[in-house]
């Protein structure tokens, strides 16, 4: 920058450099005034965990593995001991992992007597009568194995049936028991074999929790609610 110079009654004066002083007090002034308001901010967890998952998908090379990774806390803490992660805190960041997958999108999610319960619908991961994951359904289950492998939480899988006439077309499954018991199975096995080492009870209640579907349904919506296999997080932290 080129200064301009002059003599008044044989004196020196320098012109040109007061008003960067003056803005940089500016600058300084904004900065703390934004600093302040951050401080003073309560953002929402699952929204800044949705957030920073899509900085990572959209500036990492490897943006898929980061973007689901960075759905769940790396730990949370707890102040008790005997308790996993809070069950409203773990409902919000399950339906973000949730929204973002298209099969687990149909899913629903309820909090109920100290549990949160998924409910998966069976049609989307198995074809009728059989037990083997599809590829669909195998991909959505790798987002959920990484984000449970992150809690401490007691965890179930129960699969269940509508109450139809069991026909297997293998001949594999004697009864809607089995086919229910087999599926809980298939679907703990695939959330293994994606990085999930922790405990799980695995059950099969065929058609027992019909009775628990809205009676006011349409008959056939009864039957496709009643095809699924919930799993099931508990308050307490698995002590297995």
């Amino acid at each position: 920058m080129k200064y301009r110079t002059s003599r008044r009654g044989g004196s020196e004066t320098r012109q040109g450099g007061t008003w960067m002083v003056t803005f940089v007090d500016l600058v300084s002034l904004l900065l703390a005034f934004f600093v302040l308001l951050f401080s003073m901010t309560s953002p929402d967890a699952p929204q800044w965990e949705a957030f920073t998952a899509s900085l990572r998908s959209t500036f990492s090379a490897d943006s898929e593995k980061r973007s689901r990774e960075a759905l769940m806390p790396e730990s949370v803490e707890t102040e008790d001991p005997g308790t996993g992660v809070n069950l409203g805190y773990l409902r919000r960041l399950l339906e973000v992992a949730m929204s973002r997958d298209a099969v687990l999108q149909n899913a629903t999610i309820i909090e109920k007597n100290g549990r949160l319960i998924l409910s998966m619908a069976s049609d989307v991961f198995f074809q009728p009568g059989a037990a083997a994951m599809q590829p669909s359904g195998e991909e959505a289950l790798f987002d959920l194995a990484v984000a449970l492998s992150r809690i401490d939480n007691r965890i179930d899988i129960v699969g269940h049936t509508d109450p139809r006439p069991f026909t297997s077309p293998s001949g594999s499954f004697r009864s809607n028991w089995d086919l229910s018991l087999a599926r809980a199975l298939s679907v703990a096995d695939t959330l293994q074999r994606f990085g999930y080492r922790k405990p799980i009870e695995v059950r099969g209640a065929a058609d027992g929790k019909f009775g628990e579907i809205d009676s006011s349904l349409p008959l056939e919506d009864r039957y496709r609610r009643a095809r699924r296999v919930d799993l099931v997080i508990y308050h307490e932290r698995d002590r297995r």
